[in-house]
């Protein structure tokens, strides 16, 4: 495969993301505000999450090994397309098995993502001659900006369809949203909220098949534009690997979980739980408990529009200031936008007659969320290169936990509470990721150089960005810093250290 059909893949399948997201971020980021009764909105979601994580264990290195990487992504855009159909009859009957589904599908959907780009990112660069590091980056960074650009093109649909404003009703003041919305909003609390009302059903029905017929056009676009990862490359993947199904599923459930022995990751865990809280916090509680409340179920869609196009121009800013910065200070700032967009909210006393502060306010977390999402993939891939498939599917098993425990108590703790815990997340999972960055520079830090392979090349031009080792299996012999965690080194191969 050559490295332009490569860059064509990876474009492509930005589009049937793109596609397929614009459908089920515009009805996700509703669901805390359109299926209210009895906490549905939000339990289905969580359970959809849990059915993601769980999936995330066992299910994408097998679907990969005996579907391949297109077809598992092909496929598993169905079961988005089934949730998508279950919201047109939102009951618990129909919304439960489809949450199910949805979160099996997009556990293998995400990590053959994931894997996919790892690996067509190895050869690119081996290609091209350029750092693995930095392609990966790159390539995650194309992805996140297409993917973060979902959430514009989902609001407005959203919005012109529940353009509905209702007339004629008595408005509750300012001081009763005030008492009902915001931080003070408690289970129970606004019942008397007539900006909370749900959707017509010929309304909703509007709007679930718009977002069908985009999911339907992104599953013919995987099936008709991706190309199969080459049978060498795949094969280089599972050389290893037992072809009978029950070894592979012991196996594979065995890899991923086996992955957490490695101190590195169990110290990425808290940052990587907090990457899934804070968009739940975003998607579901800020949306419900501001937007909603104060405007109207009406508004998410426009108010969203802003910070999802700061969102866009980050994800693909981001991997081309990281190839300057190095990852460690992309976090840093990602923490303090995070930081300051919480801290806003707890200040904050918003009014109905001020609304672009609700338009402004969560740029803030959606630029520090660009940068979160992307460059956290990325630091993924760089501290396990040879460990795609079980990385990636730890990433988005903790991920998801996050998703799952803002949902689960969505329903349960006033919106003050919920902000807290996720300010001592995020305290958390930066000083634990500080631990992680300072461990790394001391393992790659140079040491004495030693006789390498004569058949050993190192770039010059990579030689100058950053240090290099070599890892030679017989003469075990290095340049520049030692090997790092989940490095399975191969006769000759040369392995690049892009800086954090």
């Amino acid at each position: 495969m050559t490295e332009k059909r490569i860059f064509k893949n990876v474009l492509v399948i930005c589009t049937f993301f793109f596609l397929n997201f614009i459908s089920y971020g515009g009805l996700a980021s509703l669901q805390s505000s359109l299926h209210l009764e009895e906490g549905m909105g939000v339990i289905t979601s969580a359970i959809g999450f849990a059915s993601l994580a769980l999936s995330c264990l066992l299910l994408p290195k097998i679907a990969m090994r005996f579907i391949g990487h297109k077809w598992v992504m092909s496929i598993s855009l169905i079961g988005y397309i089934f949730w998508m159909a279950a919201n047109g009859y939102a009951v618990w009957a129909t919304m439960i098995p489809a949450s199910i589904v949805c979160g099996m599908c997009g556990a293998t959907l995400w990590t053959t993502q994931g894997a996919y780009f790892a690996i067509m990112a190895k050869h690119y660069a081996a290609k091209k001659g350029q750092d693995p590091r930095a392609v990966t980056a790159l390539f995650f960074g194309i992805f996140f900006a297409f993917f973060r650009t979902t959430a514009v093109f989902g609001s407005i649909i959203s919005s012109t369809i529940l353009n509905q404003k209702p007339e004629n009703q008595t408005q509750p003041s300012n001081e009763q949203l005030s008492q009902w919305c915001g931080l003070n909003d408690c289970p129970n609390s606004g019942s008397n909220n007539t900006n909370l009302s749900s959707p017509s059903s010929t309304t909703l029905w509007t709007l679930v098949g718009v977002y069908i017929g985009i999911g339907v056009l992104a599953f013919i676009i995987s099936v008709v534009f991706v190309d199969a990862v080459p049978a060498d490359w795949a094969a280089a993947e599972y050389q290893n690997e037992s072809k009978d199904m029950g070894k592979m599923i012991a196996k594979s459930l065995m890899a991923t979980v086996l992955h957490m022995r490695h101190l590195r990751l169990l110290l990425l865990i808290p940052i990587t739980v907090y990457t899934g809280m804070e968009q739940t916090f975003r998607d579901a509680e800020y949306t419900k408990s501001f937007v909603s409340c104060f405007l109207g179920i009406w508004m998410i869609g426009w108010c969203l529009i802003p910070s999802s196009v700061v969102n866009a121009v980050a994800s693909l800013l981001g991997g081309r200031i990281m190839k300057y910065t190095g990852l460690f200070p992309m976090f840093c700032f990602a923490f303090c936008m995070d930081l300051a967009y919480q801290v806003t909210l707890i200040f904050w006393e918003p009014s109905v007659n001020e609304e672009h502060w609700f338009f402004l306010i969560p740029c803030l977390n959606t630029l520090a969320d660009a940068i979160w999402l992307a460059q956290m993939s990325a630091l993924y891939g760089i501290l396990f290169p040879t460990k795609f498939a079980a990385a990636f599917s730890n990433y988005n098993f903790w991920k998801s936990c996050g998703n799952i425990i803002e949902f689960a108590y969505s329903s349960y703790l006033c919106t003050s509470v919920k902000l807290y815990i996720l300010m001592g997340f995020l305290g958390l999972g930066m000083a634990l990721l500080i631990i992680v960055y300072v461990k790394y520079m001391r393992q790659t830090r140079p040491v004495e150089k030693q006789a390498l392979p004569s058949a050993t090349v190192v770039d010059d031009d990579v030689k100058d960005k950053q240090d290099v080792f070599t890892v030679g299996s017989e003469n075990a012999g290095f340049t520049g810093s030692a090997v790092m965690d989940g490095v399975e080194p191969s006769a000759y191969e040369t392995v690049s250290i892009y800086r954090l």
